[in-house]
């Protein structure tokens, strides 16, 4: 179901993709990435307080994986705007490995609503890093 998500991802059928995993996660409803790679579709369409909501599930799991931690300030960010989300999605950025992921974190969380231009500045300047 897994290999099938990717595939279905890679091609851009985002709803089979998310099909996918939530068979996976019927098969496996303790796995932590499960959660964090279904969050992640649903932002690719849009739908960040789903997203949220599937990152606090993994967070469960596995309460100090960096990833579904910065994951999950992220999409809050572009729920609420809160300034506190940003804020330690910064402090996680410099620990994702994975830089095409944290950046992608940070557009995702810049462009939530009302937030202090200085925290964006300071994200982007993450980003540029």
């Amino acid at each position: 179901a897994v290999a099938r998500a990717a595939a279905w991802r890679a091609m851009g059928d985002l709803d089979q993709a998310a099909a996918a995993l939530e068979c996976a996660l019927l098969l496996d409803p303790a796995n932590w990435s499960l959660y964090l790679d279904l969050a992640d579709v649903r932002a690719e369409q849009g739908d960040f307080a789903a997203a949220a909501s599937l990152v606090e599930r993994g967070l469960e799991y596995e309460p100090h994986e960096v990833s579904l931690r910065a994951a999950r300030a992220a999409y809050r960010t572009r729920v609420s705007g809160s300034p506190d989300d940003l804020g330690a999605l910064i402090a996680l950025a410099p620990e994702l490995v994975n830089t095409t992921y944290r950046n992608l974190l940070i557009d995702y969380a810049c462009a939530g609503p009302k937030l202090p231009r200085r925290l964006v500045a300071k994200a982007h300047h993450i980003r540029k890093s």
